[in-house]
């Protein structure tokens, strides 16, 4: 029998409101939906964010970190996700507040000091930069929600985004009856708001590599660009790249292809497979490390990404150079070896092609680290960014 489209999904324990972030640690937003036991638990929640808004943290974070557009920026999030706004809202200001960071000059024990005071307990787990940038951006998020819901349209709002999502569906895939609000927070944001979907649909084939000759080249046709090696149902960096109404189609093909790991184990890798299967373009060749494409110019390129925002470049008639070195920095760049993608005039600008894997977040953040400390201008490109690269890079064809 055909395995599940994510298989690791235990529908069985997610069900709202476990299945919101908050709802973890018996933090909702919303009564609506809850038991009675459920609903205390939210008004300890509301006592709590009440309390923290009065702690020396808060103060911290209020004078380094926060931004007007804050509020603006939650409540068009919940008009569009409902009560899965949490990791949109974290993936929407993580640049900014990574870069405020640096600013702001935090001692990490003095951090973990403040913080443990406004939790009433000692706070272990503040190991580096990273925790604590999480910290604050998950309490610029509750904070904000928290006044978010104390707006009377707003909530109501959120009322009915979840009675609307609280009613079983018929999934568009398989035909399974589903709650959308039972879907992970984490599958929700990974397919960047899929509602059609139940994920637990019986479609993942294994194909033999005969078959695979011709499914491969279907699955990339019904994407209309080519994935990454990355792609799958719910990977941000490619399905944000995929319109609404190509979502079913998409995780179809990717079904009955088997999905990339499978096609990984039956070629070796992901880009033999697309160089047997005839998919890659002409004068794509494949490597170790992914593919080798030449952009009109002659710049060598690690992926048709690459490729597409350099053949923007000299479309535009922008000189750019590849592949520049950031300035020396004392920790985070001793050796001057690490690289940007391209640098025009002079700003520095760097493709992020896998957001969402956490290992490459963290690379990626370190370099915006070391361009804000160096005062280095950095343009940062992800993959939903690629359609509209005129709006991204329109600041570059002023200068």
């Amino acid at each position: 029998m055909p395995e599940a489209l994510v298989p690791f999904f235990d529908a069985l324990y997610y069900k709202y409101p476990i299945s919101i972030s908050r709802g973890y640690w018996q933090k909702y937003p919303i009564g609506a939906g809850l038991s009675s036991c459920e609903k205390k638990d939210q008004r300890k929640g509301l006592v709590e964010d009440t309390k923290w808004s009065h702690s020396e943290y808060h103060k911290m974070i209020t004078e380094n970190f926060l931004d007007p557009f804050d509020n603006e920026l939650l409540s068009s999030l919940l008009t569009k996700y409902g009560l899965f706004s949490e990791k949109f809202f974290h993936k929407s200001i993580r640049t900014r507040v990574t870069r405020q960071f640096t600013e702001a000059k935090i001692d990490l024990q003095e951090f973990k000091r403040i913080l443990s005071i406004a939790w009433g307990y000692e706070v272990n787990g503040i190991y580096n930069k990273w925790d604590a940038i999480y910290h604050i951006i998950d309490h610029i998020y509750e904070q904000t929600l928290s006044h978010a819901i104390n707006n009377f349209e707003i909530y109501q709002q959120l009322t009915k985004w979840f009675e609307k999502y609280q009613i079983h569906r018929k999934c568009n895939i398989c035909g399974k009856k589903f709650r959308v609000i039972d879907l992970p927070d984490w599958i929700y944001f990974g397919s960047n708001g899929c509602e059609i979907c139940c994920f637990r649909c019986p479609i993942m084939a294994l194909p033999i590599r005969d078959n695979l000759i011709e499914l491969i080249p279907a699955f990339v046709r019904s994407c209309e660009f080519i994935p990454a090696s990355s792609a799958g149902p719910i990977n941000y960096s490619f399905t944000s790249r995929l319109s609404k109404d190509i979502w079913a189609n998409v995780f179809l093909h990717y079904g009955k292809m088997g999905g990339i790991e499978h096609v990984k184990n039956v070629f070796g890798s992901w880009f033999k497979a697309l160089a047997e299967t005839g998919v890659l373009p002409n004068g794509v060749l494949v490597t170790a490390r992914g593919i080798r494409c030449l952009a009109k110019d002659g710049h060598v390129c690690h992926s048709l990404d690459e490729q597409y925002i350099d053949e923007w470049f000299l479309a535009h008639g922008l000189a750019h150079e590849r592949e520049p070195y950031y300035p020396v920095h004392q920790s985070l760049n001793p050796n001057g070896r690490i690289r940007a993608d391209w640098k025009v005039h002079d700003t520095l600008i760097e493709y992020f092609g896998l957001v969402g894997d956490q290992k490459y977040e963290r690379k990626m953040e370190d370099k915006i680290l070391l361009a804000q400390y160096l005062k280095v201008n950095l343009i940062e490109i992800y993959p939903s960014d690629l359609e509209n690269l005129d709006l991204r890079l329109a600041c570059l064809l002023k200068t």
